[in-house]
């Protein structure tokens, strides 16, 4: 006869089945979809996710949790996939299941209006149906600051999302950031040692990025039998499965934010595929954190694809792959160009000092429109004021401007914030690895990443949701989460390159 928590196990298996399910589904809207599905695909989601949220509130359900908890026979990981659970079984039951199939649907509408919309610089167009997007947002964060006895909305939106993080825990941390980041921006840009970032706007054919972004996926050890490499709007990776994670990216003129987003998406693609096989469909093999996700992607985005060692060795490929089009640029010349400061209005296109700046920006601006100090009408102009005031940029359209995420037009609401956690979790973990494998960067630079893809399975991607986040880091690094190493490293790189004092 089966135990309360292999039944629990079943049952749960049956809900993630599903949520894969519903990942097919959202790679297909936002890659190969017919326009005119987009109506009945919003049903489909509304439908799916009432469905899926049910099952999870299911009173025997919750029954089977608490006979689960009960068992004094189960181990540790068994413990964890309970509390997990529990953990989400009540985050749930306070959401009726009207309010999550419309987010369902109205986050999939919206989606599809913004595209339109942002094409054509109109924000104006998405405004109704962003507003109600919003509207539904605030409603679920109010039901979840009601049941975890908080005042802010907002709060419970992150806490949600982020167990353990909270609205000053993240704002005493952006806030040290942003204190060195703007001036130290400002020494950089007036340094008389300049590279000539014109050569970044060379031309690069569609053909041979799609083979460029191939040829680096392989690099990373990213299996293209275990997912696939399409384009979209908007970068992003999606879950299809346990060997079925595809990522998507949009290639441009630009050939560099084609890089970095690949490798970008290649870093959330590797988490999800490097995860032990035998907690497959157990809420332990899931990412505990976005955030600490986050850290996956940004540390391979940045302290590897941005790196001295990764280029020495990948340049000539580089040069081969764009048909020629660098051939007359050296190494050193180029390292420099791709790793220049130039504050700008593109978050996707920003460099990996000011990067930091346009997150804070949207964390400062998520807070206040939570907390009523903002409408969504006011979006625009606000963004403006603190991209003028933080970056010294002027944002000349919404398109390039506020309409330029789909975070907000999507499901991802309480989501920036993990970007920037994600950079300074990276340079922490860095230090951990450096201490633990002092010649990882001499492997990279002699084209070898295996054994930085097996430090990170072993250390990271196989605890999966083992531990909450901020517990995973200091069970890494041994110390709690801390700007210092973030601060360090960009201070050490860029004051070489920029020959500050």
């Amino acid at each position: 006869m089966k135990t309360s928590y292999e039944v629990l196990l079943e049952k749960y298996g049956e809900i993630y089945l599903l949520g894969t399910l519903r990942g097919v589904l959202y790679w297909d809207l936002n890659t190969y979809m017919p326009k005119n599905a987009l109506n009945f695909r919003t049903k489909q989601f509304n439908w799916l996710q009432q469905f899926i949220h049910k099952r999870w509130t299911n009173p025997e359900f919750g029954s089977l949790i608490k006979q689960s908890e009960a068992d004094q026979e189960l181990n540790d990981v068994q413990k964890r996939n309970i509390e997990l659970l529990r953990r989400e079984y009540e985050n749930k039951t306070v959401l009726p299941s009207e309010l999550v199939g419309a987010l369902a649907s109205q986050s999939n509408k919206t989606l599809e209006v913004w595209k339109r919309a942002k094409a054509k610089n109109s924000f104006q167009s998405v405004v109704p149906d962003l507003k109600k997007l919003f509207d539904l947002n605030m409603k679920r964060a109010e039901l979840l600051a009601r049941s975890k006895g908080l005042d802010d909305p907002y709060e419970a939106l992150i806490n949600n999302r982020d167990y353990g993080f909270s609205v000053k825990k993240l704002s005493k941390i952006f806030d040290e950031t942003k204190s060195f980041l703007v001036p130290f921006i400002k020494k950089c840009c007036d340094s008389p040692v300049q590279p000539d970032t014109s050569i970044l706007s060379r031309l690069v054919p569609i053909t041979n990025q799609k083979e460029l972004v191939k040829d680096i996926a392989r690099f990373l050890e990213y299996n293209l039998n275990t997912g696939s490499i399409d384009e979209v709007e908007h970068p992003l990776t999606i879950g299809c499965g346990p060997d079925d994670i595809r990522i998507t990216v949009k290639y441009q003129d630009q050939i560099m934010p084609v890089v970095s987003a690949a490798i970008h998406e290649c870093g959330h693609a590797l988490d999800a595929l490097q995860r032990k096989r035998e907690w497959r469909g157990q809420p332990i093999n899931l990412r505990s954190s976005p955030s600490f996700g986050e850290s996956q992607s940004r540390f391979l985005q940045n302290i590897i694809g941005m790196s001295r060692e990764f280029w020495t060795f990948y340049y000539p490929h580089f040069q081969k792959l764009t048909n020629g089009v660098f051939d007359d640029i050296s190494l050193n010349e180029f390292y420099f160009t791709i790793n220049s400061v130039k504050p700008g209005v593109s978050r996707l296109g920003a460099d990996e000092l000011t990067y930091c700046l346009h997150i804070i920006i949207r964390f400062e601006i998520e807070y206040d429109l939570f907390a009523g100090l903002i409408e969504v009408m006011d979006l625009p102009h606000i963004w403006n004021e603190k991209y003028a005031e933080y970056l010294g940029v002027e944002v000349p359209s919404d398109t390039l401007g506020v309409m330029q995420d789909l975070h907000w037009f999507s499901r991802y609401w309480g989501y920036f914030y993990g970007y920037g956690i994600g950079d300074i979790m990276a340079s922490q973990i860095t230090t951990a690895l450096t201490i633990d494998r002092p010649t990882w960067r001499e492997s990279l630079q002699n084209g070898n990443f295996s054994l930085i893809r097996e430090w990170l399975a072993h250390n990271i991607h196989q605890k999966g949701a083992l531990f909450d986040s901020l517990d995973l880091l200091e069970n890494i690094t041994g110390e709690p989460l801390t700007v210092k190493y973030f601060i360090k490293y960009l201070k050490e790189k860029y004051s070489e390159l920029y020959s500050l004092v």
